[in-house]
């Protein structure tokens, strides 16, 4: 494989990986902005005109505004400095039809995540008191970096694989597979997508009901078992 092909390869996924990291690490802070607005009870104020669905999809959709704005900003700065200091024409190789099938990847992932924090983040009363439960959801956007070393090392291999298909490892994994493989596997893909979709509706319905309850919570935390409650009413 020669060095141009390379670089039209890896560049839209450079593009795609710098989107979902912007977006994700975005959408974390759904966590602090739902607990600030309970420990200041700001979301009585804001529920008394929209209905808890609406506050949840709205925090979804502002957050993954914030990404995109601190996404392109990086590039506007990051992509005349590649084409000037390297002489790469970033332009040609992202303006390609492979580049919207993975930013669609990152997008499914931040969907995945937005869903789950606003949803545990309405259970918090206060970010400093944060629970051992809800400090391990914070950390699941970065356990695709355990897959590291068995993707690089064979990205066609089990685990790998395995990877590919775990919901909250999906999106980084297949992003990085994707990098290093000669030739893409178009039907995990697709099942890695349709994983995903399915993923993203059922945790919306979840994040839906705990929201619900959650957000007009005040004192304390919700443990994992309040919220099995919530799940089930």
């Amino acid at each position: 494989m020669t060095a141009e092909d390379m670089l039209q390869k890896i560049v839209p996924i450079i593009f795609a990986g710098i989107i979902l990291l912007s977006i994700v690490f975005s959408g974390m802070y759904i966590f602090q902005s739902a607990s600030q607005e309970k420990k200041d009870k700001i979301a009585e104020i804001i529920l008394s005109s929209v209905t808890p669905g609406e506050l949840m999809q709205g925090k979804i959709i502002g957050y993954f505004v914030l990404g995109i704005v601190q996404a392109v900003v990086f590039l506007i700065f990051a992509v005349p400095f590649a084409m000037w200091k390297w002489d790469i024409p970033v332009a040609s190789y992202v303006l390609v039809p492979e580049t919207a099938l993975l930013v669609a990847i990152a997008i499914l992932g931040y969907l995945l995540f937005a869903s789950m924090f606003v949803g545990i983040g309405a259970t918090m009363a206060d970010m400093g008191s944060a629970g051992q439960f809800q400090g391990m959801v914070m950390m699941l956007p970065f356990l695709p970096f355990i897959f590291i070393g068995p993707v690089l090392s064979d990205p066609s291999g089990l685990i790998a694989q395995i990877g590919t298909y775990i919901p909250f490892t999906s999106p980084g994994v297949l992003l990085l597979r994707l990098a290093v493989l000669d030739t893409w596997p178009w039907m995990q893909i697709v099942i890695s997508i349709v994983i995903l979709i399915v993923s993203i509706w059922i945790m919306m319905k979840l994040a839906g009901k705990i929201f619900k309850v959650g957000i007009l919570m005040y004192g304390k935390n919700a443990t994992p078992k309040e919220m099995w409650k919530w799940i089930r009413a």
